[in-house]
């Protein structure tokens, strides 16, 4: 659903849009991949999103842990390898929170 926030600018807010958006950027990050997700899941705050960034230069399977976590968590991946900054900024734009 969609409403507008009542600003002059007739700017349009998605209501049903997570309010934080938790960016996670990955390359080869399998060791600690769960415990990473994992904290997020654990807190008491419910109103979130992961934005999981994986580089296409990942060997692991990143992929698949990442994608086990459901609709919580978006996943995307490279085309190009980057370095870290510019993959961050490309999961900002994704980022709805």
């Amino acid at each position: 659903m969609s409403v507008s926030n009542g600003n002059k600018s007739g700017e349009v807010f998605d209501s049903s849009a997570p309010t934080v958006s938790v960016i996670m950027n990955c390359l080869n990050c399998e060791k600690y991949l769960r415990e990473a997700i994992d904290s997020v899941f654990a807190q008491t705050y419910e109103d979130w999103e992961i934005v999981f960034w994986e580089d296409s230069a990942s060997k692991d399977s990143s992929e698949s842990i990442a994608r086990s976590y459901g609709s919580k968590l978006r996943y995307f991946r490279s085309d190009v390898s980057l370095p870290l900054y510019g993959s961050r900024n490309l999961a900002v734009q994704k980022a709805r929170g």
